[in-house]
């Protein structure tokens, strides 16, 4: 059934769902091949919530005194699991709130 589903929307016979546009590619021809596809969580995704200057928040809100997380530590604005991934926004926070993390530690080393 999905063969036949990919070959209606080459020839334009049925719309995709998702909008995508299959008339401009070729019609897939024998011989198929298949393999099994499982989902699997390949790393962390946050879970340690923490304020803007990368201290990590008690259940009170209040922050722990000597505390930092960033990275897949922290929960970033992909949200507390797997599920609001986006793609590089581990990075995003490795780079932005380790840095923020860094002053943050620079400043309680000073105090």
């Amino acid at each position: 059934s999905t063969i036949k589903e990919c070959e209606d929307f080459s020839s334009g016979k049925q719309k995709d769902v998702l909008h995508r546009d299959f008339t401009s590619k070729p019609p897939l021809e024998a011989p198929y091949y298949s393999i099994q596809v499982t989902g699997a969580l390949f790393h962390t995704q946050g879970g340690l919530t923490v304020n803007g200057r990368a201290q990590v928040l008690q259940k009170n809100g209040e922050p722990f005194p000597n505390l930092l997380a960033s990275g897949g530590a922290a929960t970033g604005i992909s949200g507390p699991a797997d599920w609001g991934y986006l793609s590089g926004n581990g990075l995003l926070s490795a780079v932005t709130l380790g840095r923020i993390a860094g002053q943050t530690s620079a400043r309680l080393v000073k105090h």
